[in-house]
This record gives structure tokens, sequence and C-alpha cells, in this order.
């Protein structure tokens, strides 16, 4: 291996002026001057904690003079860090990206590595390293909104080879975890819509399977009228509310900087935000609390939980493995009486996320509360169609959480593999 070069952020940048630079003051960047095509802002959404790279989707928009008079202009294969709230987010925005210049909200910092001097890959997987979040994590302890300087960022310490073809082997054996992960995750989403699909043709269309197995409705299925729903439902379908199959609880209000006895993954709201169905464990913080008090708020296999602000009335689940998890107090744990109807109230949850039926004067609620959540009257499938639905549907979330797990297993091995590549402990060869 050849020598280990260690030196700063600001050193492996092109030496043009304006090469790190932060966004624009927060006013000059508001929600009155949002258009609905343009030039793409990149806010928190689109960076990760998780070596994600970039989330290239869910922007808002400024139009083309806005982005000249803001000129903080991003590019391909630029680098981005979050400078306010989640410290440690960083993102690389890839070649082939959806537009060709994006703009750094006012809580951004953009980094140009020049490339004749360092791999860019191989410095996006150093800066997002687990060491790096520490870094950063640690000089804002203490600080009530968290804040990343350009002085802090400039100075960021990195290490690598000399060579930058060894640079870009050591690089590619993390992409190639990194590409398998991705794959389980679209893998995942597919799987996901298929689900969706069989619920809302079973259920939204009432074309479950009757006793012959043909569609329930176009097979002149009955109908009868419900009160309750103002409109008519399958004949025997009862209308239950969420509160009739279990109990509602908030989560945990806690102090970052409280001395526990115990640690804890915990589902945060950004963890919510970070999919749409199943949660991941690898992407959840580390928190250590005091038992006699967490241990109220700990996971079980089948709940249900449901955000109440971020995404208002967002419902996710976790993998099977759930051991010393526990959940914000910005979420809602739907802890059912039995199993049996989970796989369908995930799925009617999530008929009312960020609809009006957790609005309130028709704008969306800041937060969703339990009696938000036990207002919603719905129909429920006689117990026969319930269990032919969970067969269908536990097929699906058996090969999803199967992914899942081989992704814990992927960062896992890639965590280990980082430090020993970057610091010349392993080499290619040995890798391979």
């Amino acid at each position: 291996m050849s020598k280990i070069v260690t030196t700063t952020l600001e050193k492996v940048c092109r030496p043009e002026k304006g090469e790190i630079i932060s966004g624009p003051f927060g006013s000059n960047i508001s929600s009155k001057y949002f258009v609905k095509e343009g030039i793409p802002v990149i806010r928190g959404n689109n960076l990760s904690l998780s070596l994600d790279k970039f989330y290239d989707d869910g922007f808002v928009f400024v139009t083309q003079e806005k982005a000249d008079e803001l000129n903080c202009y991003a590019d391909r294969k630029d680098l981005v860090f979050t400078a306010a709230g989640t410290i440690g987010q960083v993102g690389l925005i890839p070649e082939n990206s959806k537009f060709d210049r994006y703009v750094i909200s006012n809580k951004q910092i953009r980094v140009r590595i020049d490339s004749n001097k360092i791999d860019v890959l191989y410095a996006y997987y150093w800066f997002a390293s687990p060491w790096i979040q520490r870094l950063l994590t640690l000089s804002n302890k203490g600080s009530t909104v968290p804040l990343l300087t350009l002085w802090e960022v400039k100075n960021l310490p990195v290490s690598y080879p000399e060579d930058i073809e060894e640079q870009h082997r050591i690089a590619l054996v993390l992409e190639t975890i990194t590409k398998r992960i991705e794959n389980n995750n679209k893998i995942n989403k597919e799987l996901e819509s298929m689900a969706k699909t069989i619920y809302d043709y079973w259920f939204l269309q009432f074309e479950f399977p009757n006793e012959d197995g043909k569609p329930y409705k176009s097979s002149d299925g009955k109908m009868v009228w419900s009160e309750e729903l103002k409109r008519e439902i399958p004949e025997g379908w009862k209308v239950k509310r969420i509160d009739d199959f279990g109990k509602l609880n908030n989560g945990i209000n806690y102090n970052k900087n409280e001395v526990g006895d115990k640690s804890y993954k915990i589902v945060n709201v950004r963890n919510i935000s970070e999919t749409s169905l199943l949660l991941s464990k690898t992407k959840m913080d580390d928190i250590v609390l005091t038992a006699r008090t967490a241990d109220n708020y700990l996971l079980k296999e089948n709940d249900i939980l449901i955000a109440r602000s971020g995404i208002p009335g967002a419902v996710r689940i976790l993998n099977n493995d759930i051991e010393n998890t526990i959940y914000c107090g910005f979420i809602i744990c739907l802890r059912l009486a039995s199993d049996l109807y989970r796989r369908y109230l995930v799925y009617k949850l999530k008929d009312y996320e960020n609809t009006t039926a957790t609005t309130s004067g028709g704008t969306i609620m800041q937060n969703v509360s339990q009696s938000t959540l036990k207002s919603i009257k719905f129909a429920v499938p006689e117990k026969r169609y319930i269990l032919k639905f969970n067969e269908k549907i536990d097929s699906i979330w058996s090969n999803m959480q199967n992914n899942e797990k081989e992704n814990q297993a992927l960062v896992s091995l890639r965590n280990f593999l980082l430090p020993l590549l970057m610091n010349g402990q392993v080499g290619f060869k040995d890798v391979v």
C-alpha cells in the first residue's frame, strides 16, 4: 500500500476561492421564493447519516434568477454537509443526478473536491464515516441547536493513500457493498408496492376473492349501506376504530445529555421519513437512558408506529430484530391485543397518511394525537378474508424482512472494512 497522507478537507479541495461555501441567509431562501419548477433546493431530507449518498427527490424549487442571486450552487460530484440540526449528514451528488445544478439551503455547506488530489467517491466515504460523525457530534455536545461552521468543515481531518488509483479501488470495494444494499432497497420498494396493490384491490375496490375465488364486488357480492360511514360496504363487515384493536401510547421524551444506565436504539421522526414501511435498525440512533423509565417504551414485534409530526400519520413497522429498541415522543405506538388484524391495520392506517383524516380545518396538523386516531372509523372485513390476506402479505413481508436483514449484515461489513481499508491495515488484494 502507498504512503498514507493525513491533512484537512480544505487542503484536498480545488485552490479556487469559494470551493467551500455555506448556504444563503435564511430569509433569502424562504418559502415565499419557492416555485413549482426551476432550480432544486437541497435540504436536510436529501442527505443521510447512513451512507445513502443523496436522495434525488422531494425538492422545493427557486427560479433561475433567484438561484443566480443566491449564488450557492451545488453541481454533480459536489459534497454537501448539513450545517444545522442533524449534524453529520453528508451527501454526494451523483454524476447521473436528475438535475444539472442545485442550490443549497441555508442549513447546508457545499464542498468541491480536487479530483487530482483525492478520489471523490473515496472522499465521500471518508466524510460519511462513523468516526467523522462522532467527531462532529462531540464538537457540538451540549449545544441547544447543533451547528457546523465553515471553519469546522474546512478543518475536518482526512487520511488517504497517496496513490489515487488505490483510493479508487478502496472506494469501489465499499461501493460494491453499497450497491447491493441499494438493490435490496429497490426490491423492497417493489414488494411493498405489490402488497399495497393487493390491499387496494381487495379492500378498497372490494374485489377480495369470494367463496368461489372470484372478485367479490364484480361478481355481484352483496353490498350494504353503513350509516356510520355514509357509504356501502360488503355484507358482514363491521365498523371499528383503532382503539378497538389495541392500546395507543406516546413515545418517550428524553434529555440527550441524560446519564443513563442502559443502551437503546431509538426510532426518531427522521427514521420515519427515511422509509415508507419497514424501518431499518442500522439507521437508528444509539442512546443511553435510565432503564427504569425507558424500558416502558420498549417495542414489541407486532407494534405499529405512527408519526405525530414530520409526516403526520405516517405508519411504519420494524423488522423482527427489535431488541432494546424504543420510540421517541413524536411517535405513537399501537400495541395490538392480537396479531390477526395487524397487516390490514397497517395498510388501512396508511390510507390516512397526510389526508384530511389527520387534519383540522383543512390544514394538516403539526401533531397527530391519539384522539385524532381514535376518531377515525373504518370498515373491517370478516375474519376469513383477513386470514387469506395475511397469507398473501406474510410472504411479501418475509422477503422484505430478509432483504433488510441482509442489509444490516452488509452495513456491518462495510463499517468493519471502512477503517481497515482507509488506514492501510488491509490492502486491496486482502479484501478480494
